[in-house]
């Protein structure tokens, strides 16, 4: 824990940084002149899958460590590689951008306010999270870092165009560098909370993604919006809230729900994809 504690902010620093990175301001405009598809994927983000986990967290016993490390990782915007998965899925990549772009910058308010809502509403006490510093914090190794991005893009367009695609791969070794070293470094620990929650989890993706296809069947028209919007639905944040359980929280277990789920998304997603190649 305390590698993550030390390392994992930087990290996640970059990470988000190189997200900004594919966000410019003609793509925002594009996606914001037809908004009802980024309404349904930000209504997904935020609200359903927040829902999910609170019906996930009622109906299935489970050690309360495991119901905090669950409702954190769906309070997570998605994860950057998203972008990457529309890209190949031939979905709607601005949609999915500015869907991952939106939901890290109000980061800052969502994480801490939904914590707080849920401490208070489903165990009678509030995490000691002094509000403001904890705004304050994830503001700046998550939202400023997006904004830094967008900004270099739009200032130096035709450098970082060039690399935007090896950042993005970069973000995503950072990503599993923090994770695994995390999972090596208390691996002792690790093994018998496999067996407690990892069905919980596969239930929980399962959910997820069915529950983003249905909303997306209804209501949006074209088939690259709905791709997007169930690749942003399906990858969550892992490594962004390995480091935010990691400095609320002193003990590993929270953090297992993060971890599984990190993994099965990617198994899931190649699933999907390949799903999809095989309809073709």
């Amino acid at each position: 824990m305390e590698f993550v504690k030390l390392v994992g902010p930087f990290g996640v620093f970059f990470i988000m940084f190189a997200l900004g990175l594919n966000l410019n301001i003609r793509r925002f405009l594009r996606v914001f002149s037809k908004p009802k598809n980024f309404v349904v994927g930000i209504l997904c983000q935020i609200i359903v899958l927040p829902i999910i986990g609170l019906l996930v967290i009622s109906y299935l016993p489970m050690d309360k460590e495991f119901q905090i490390g669950i409702l954190l990782l769906l309070i997570m915007p998605s994860a950057a590689m998203s972008n990457y998965a529309t890209r190949i899925a031939d979905g709607n990549v601005p949609l999915s951008i500015c869907l991952t772009s939106i939901c890290a910058l109000v980061s800052f308010i969502t994480v801490p306010l939904y914590l707080n809502l849920f401490s208070k509403f489903l165990y009678n006490q509030s995490f000691d999270l002094q509000l403001f510093v904890f705004s304050i914090k994830t503001f700046l190794f998550i939202t400023l870092p997006v904004f830094i991005g967008i900004y270099l893009r739009e200032k130096f367009n035709n450098f970082f165009k060039k690399y935007t695609f090896t950042l993005d791969r970069i973000a995503f070794v950072v990503f599993l560098v923090i994770v695994f070293i995390a999972i090596f470094t208390e691996k002792d620990n690790l093994i018998n909370y496999f067996d407690d929650v990892g069905v919980t989890m596969s239930i929980i993706l399962v959910l997820v993604f069915f529950s983003s296809f249905i909303i997306t069947q209804i209501f949006v028209d074209d088939v690259q919006s709905k791709r997007a919007i169930r690749i942003e639905a399906l990858l969550q944040n892992g490594a962004m809230g390995f480091v935010i359980g990691a400095l609320i929280f002193s003990e590993i277990k929270y953090l297992i729900p993060i971890t599984i789920y990190a993994l099965l998304q990617y198994c899931f997603l190649l699933f999907y994809l390949g799903n999809m190649k095989i309809k073709k």
